[in-house]
């Protein structure tokens, strides 16, 4: 049996569509942590309790399971330090990028996270990139472009702190468009409680020296840091119906699914701080969510869709 058979689960959309919007709806309130901590906890303290917490669940759960996470390094090390690299990388610039910004709006500028995984496939695996890239490129651009002007017009941001939101979200769509490519490739290669453990273990031991000085160094309060513990629980959650839900289908059948977020966060943000995203924020998600179907949509359903507007179109002229 190869080392990809190991761990590849059969094609379900339908479950991994399920698994998907589960995994993402416990990430939610992880990427509002920013706006939740209101400013009682340093943005690096936040990353490191996701990652320490996460490692800490992780590991308890590989002992209960008596499962060798690490019995023998992985061969696949390397990607796990890149995939940690990324993960704090995109989990720092998305907490920052929502306190700064309405949570609807930095959650539709991470979307962009689609055209960047493009751009990654064409440079890195030398994928040719066709008109429909470009048209999805060009609609989530212009989205984005809606989305940050809505916040510029005062969307309920300090108008001096839009565009390092802007950047941070744009940034953090980077982080997390390599991060979905390496989870695609070791998510069918190796056991969830291995790549849990060695990514969450990885980026916590990078961040403790570093954290534990600015713990120090601003006076954080204990109870501060035990009432974001639950953080790495959830991560953990999350990260393991993503990784089902990747086992299931390919990323590009996924991501539509994912396009959901800035719903959630939209409801998220609604309910918990009253923000209601502007019309033009609005149109903009809409933007950048039509880009991420038309990467994503087969190509025989776009060409229905073409035609039944085209058809009505001439019913319409001729009246």
């Amino acid at each position: 049996m190869s080392e990809r058979s190991i761990h590849h689960q059969p094609e379900n959309t339908v479950i991994a569509f399920l698994l998907a919007i589960a995994g993402m709806s416990a990430f939610t309130p992880i990427f509002a942590a920013g706006k939740l901590a209101d400013g009682a906890l340093p943005l690096a303290v936040l990353v490191w309790l996701r990652f320490l917490g996460g490692a800490v669940t992780i590991l308890s759960v590989a002992a209960v399971r008596r499962s060798p996470a690490f019995l023998r390094p992985s061969s696949h090390w390397k990607l796990h330090l890149l995939r940690a690299f990324c993960g704090v990388g995109g989990l720092g610039c998305t907490i920052y990028a929502a306190s700064v910004l309405p949570l609807a709006d930095a959650t539709a500028i991470g979307l962009t996270k689609g055209i960047f995984a493009i751009a990654l496939a064409g440079l890195i695996l030398k994928e040719v990139v066709t008109g429909r890239h470009w048209v999805a490129g060009g609609l989530c651009a212009l989205g984005a472009f809606l989305v940050v002007t809505a916040a510029e017009s005062g969307g309920g941001s300090s108008r001096e702190l839009v565009l390092p939101g802007v950047a941070a979200a744009l940034l953090g769509a980077v982080f997390m468009a390599s991060e979905a490519l390496i989870m695609r490739f070791v998510a069918q290669r190796e056991h969830t409680i291995t790549i849990l453990a060695h990514v969450n273990v990885i980026a916590a031991v990078l961040l403790t020296g570093p954290v534990i000085w600015v713990i120090v160094s601003h006076g954080v309060a204990w109870k501060d840091l035990l009432a974001f513990a639950w953080m790495g629980p959830l991560a953990i959650l999350g990260q393991s119906l993503n990784l089902s839900a990747y086992r299931r289908a390919g990323a590009a059948t996924l991501a539509p699914v994912f396009y959901g977020t800035v719903l959630l966060s939209a409801a998220f943000g609604y309910v918990v701080w009253g923000e209601i995203p502007a019309p033009v924020a609005v149109a903009g998600a809409v933007l950048i969510v039509a880009g991420g179907a038309v990467l994503t949509v087969p190509r025989a359903a776009l060409r229905q869709v073409v035609s039944l507007f085209t058809r009505k179109g001439r019913l319409w002229s001729r009246r």
